[in-house]
């Protein structure tokens, strides 16, 4: 690579990974090596929060710079303006080409905001009126907020998983052929390459080898539930209107050891990531910068999922490492 070119920039974001499921923020259970990596050769960020504690809102914020009032997305059905510029508009007037790869979770027309191309898009409709929720098969209705996400979790396989799969397979794709054409001195340019993910969100599902890996070893919630009579109003509605008022200690477990399972599949795809950044000689001078839109309650005061404004909902991993 050229003396004094600019680095190479690697974002990745996860979907509702709560920080405090990764070793660099002190768990002891969950084997997240590449995230680990990734914190001990750069700067960890231990208060970070979401702009909104659901996903479009957050995920607009962020790629803008603009709270949710300024972009004017406060859920996830409305639209974010072409009009608005985004980091990817910054990036390529800059000289970058910025690539997005996986889940961006726009709504509308325009599936770019900035970026020059998009491979692999999202798991579901884009578009305002389309059939919502997608159709899960077996595990219908367990990827919203509602207490059957709880009742199905356990050993198997969602389509989140395969999809993430499919986006890191084709991010590793892109790197290796950059890679050949920077080899073969045909394309010097930096890489600059956005990847959305849909892990650790909902079916708590894992495959089988990595639920059991985590059965018997995650602990129950720190922060029990709050008996409803004496919750917070909102609280009280959501809990009600999503059926979690009562849930089972087998149905904790089972959802907290499935949500732990995922959180090290998606180290597991981001590692094979940076093996490919490695490969093609592309660590010595690349920015690589992971976070996620929002965390996941877990069952810690009795929720789940995000929407709320406890800790664990509304803060977000945020690592940087250049070295």
């Amino acid at each position: 690579m050229p003396e004094n070119s600019p680095p190479n920039i690697i974002y990745i974001q996860s979907d509702q990974h709560n920080p405090a499921v990764i070793g660099a923020y002190g768990d002891q259970v969950v084997e997240t090596p590449n995230l680990d990596r990734l914190a001990a050769n750069g700067a960890i960020f231990t208060g970070a929060y979401c702009g909104s504690p659901i996903c479009v809102p957050s995920r607009t914020a962020l790629v803008t710079g603009r709270y949710p009032f300024e972009t004017e997305v406060w859920t996830n059905d409305q639209i974010l303006s072409s009009a608005v510029p985004t980091y990817a508009h910054s990036l390529g007037a800059a000289g970058y080409d910025p690539v997005q790869i996986g889940r961006m979770h726009y709504n509308g027309v325009d599936q770019l905001h900035g970026f020059s191309r998009r491979y692999v898009g999202d798991h579901s409709p884009n578009y305002p009126g389309s059939p919502r929720p997608v159709d899960h098969g077996q595990l219908h209705g367990t990827a919203g907020p509602a207490r059957v996400s709880l009742e199905a979790s356990g050993r198997g396989q969602s389509a989140y998983e395969v999809h993430d799969e499919y986006v890191t397979q084709s991010a590793v794709d892109y790197i290796n052929n950059k890679g050949i054409t920077r080899r073969s001195g045909l394309d010097d340019s930096p890489l600059c390459l956005s990847i959305g993910l849909m892990l650790p969100h909902q079916p708590f599902v894992a495959r089988a080898t990595d639920y059991d890996k985590y059965d018997g070893r995650v602990p129950m919630p720190t922060v029990p539930a709050e008996p409803i009579e004496d919750c917070h109003p909102y609280i009280q509605w959501w809990r009600e209107r999503t059926g979690i008022v009562e849930v089972t200690d087998e149905e904790i477990m089972r959802s907290r050891i499935a949500y732990w399972a995922l959180c090290d599949r998606t180290d597991q795809l981001i590692g094979e990531i940076l093996d490919a950044l490695e490969a093609n000689g592309y660590m010595e001078n690349t920015i690589i910068i992971y976070t996620s839109d929002h965390g996941e309650q877990v069952g810690e005061h009795g929720l789940w999922w995000k929407q709320t404004f406890y800790e664990d909902s509304s803060r977000v991993p945020a690592i940087v490492s250049w070295p």
